[in-house]
């Protein structure tokens, strides 16, 4: 029976390595027979979400019964209010990862056209490529994991058909400066699709020196319409569990997905909360707070224990400890302590780590320290 299902797999399938995401906290104590854990491996906000979007989702479970908006009409009037874009210029997925791959799906050939990103980029990039067929182009990075924007420009070809680029990245931190993508911009073909993928946004935007980019001005200011930039309710809105990225773009780019798109792909409670969080913004400039004040903490400590941690913009920090990571991600899972090993991103020396609360941070660097002597 292998042999016959194998057959009827395509090569590419085939080969395809399935995202692996985190445990959960509950499958991790009961796996390991711990009493608590503290999970920083997923990027999570440690604060939650807003209140008001408990609320807001509390009572949409007496609809549950009632299939969702197939538009999120009220939540794309919301957002739209939001973020000073049109109605017709947004579409919803469930996260960022499923309108990456309606990107790919709407407008790459199969065996004809490329994907272009750089290396250690996000990788449901390339497991979206990987699945539908589509070649896939990494270029250099500095030693830093900072992009070589010049790289991607050469590499482009005739095939290009769509360049990844996620600002801040995960998992490595870098972000890309507002002066290097307005040059990067100005010499992007016009035919190419530009994909700005902006999970933490509003973690950067606030930034120290207002040198981070919002990829939305850009798209009029260049005349480049083949721009998209993507955002999520995961992140700082703390809605990860359910699901809910958005994408804006020309309205002609947002008509084909909505062709690909299946219908119904936001639930009911998801389009209530998100909508909801985006009132609050108090709680959303608290989230930013707890994280810059977070990955600095981290930072320091990582740094005072020898090891070199990547400053960054988000609500995580890659530290390298210069060895294998394998071993010591397995002693602190044993230890109750939920870390992300970066082997699959090709960073077997790594691991992102997000912020926590203060106090599992410390706990979370006591741990580390604790295994590195031994």
């Amino acid at each position: 029976m292998n042999n016959l299902i194998d057959s009827l797999v395509p090569d590419n399938i085939k080969t395809l390595k399935a995202y692996k995401p985190g445990k959960p906290i509950e499958a991790l104590i009961k796996e390991h027979g711990i009493n608590k854990a503290i999970k920083v491996a997923s990027n999570e906000n440690p604060l939650g979400p807003s209140p008001l979007a408990l609320e807001a989702a509390a009572r949409e479970l007496e609809k549950m019964h009632l299939y969702p908006d197939g538009d999120s009409h009220d939540l794309k009037e919301v957002l739209s209010a939001h973020v000073g874009v049109s109605t017709d210029e947004l579409i919803f997925g469930a996260g960022s990862d499923e309108l990456i791959d309606l990107i790919v799906r709407t407008f790459c050939k199969p065996g004809q056209d490329q994907i272009l990103t750089h290396k250690y980029a996000f990788i449901s990039y390339k497991l979206s490529a990987q699945a539908h067929n589509v070649e896939f182009i990494e270029t250099a990075v500095d030693e830093g994991y900072q992009v070589d924007l010049d790289a991607l420009l050469e590499a482009i070809t005739p095939k290009t058909r769509v360049i990844f680029l996620a600002n801040p990245n995960n998992p490595t931190g870098q972000h890309i400066r507002r002066p290097d993508l307005e040059r990067f911009l100005s010499r992007l073909p016009r035919e190419v699709i530009l994909v700005m993928d902006e999970a933490y946004y509003e973690y950067a935007i606030d930034s120290e020196g207002k040198e981070y980019p919002n990829s939305l001005t850009y798209r009029h200011e260049t005349s480049h319409p083949l721009l998209i930039t993507l955002r999520t309710f995961s992140k700082i809105y703390g809605l990860a569990g359910l699901r809910v990225g958005y994408a804006m773009a020309d309205c002609a780019i947002v008509d084909y997905m909505n062709r690909v798109r299946r219908p119904f792909n936001i639930n009911r409670v998801a389009q209530a909360a998100a909508a909801a969080s985006l009132q609050d913004s108090a709680h959303v400039e608290q989230s930013r707070v707890i994280a810059h004040q977070g990955t600095r903490t981290m930072v320091a400590l990582m740094t005072s224990l020898g090891l070199k941690a990547y400053p960054s913009l988000t609500n995580f920090t890659l530290v390298d400890l210069g060895k294998p990571v394998d071993s010591i991600y397995r002693q602190l899972l044993n230890l109750g302590i939920v870390v992300r090993p970066l082997g699959p991103w090709g960073l077997p020396d790594h691991l992102r780590i997000s912020v926590g609360t203060s106090e599992e941070i410390d706990s979370v660097i006591a741990t580390l320290s604790k295994v590195l002597e031994s």
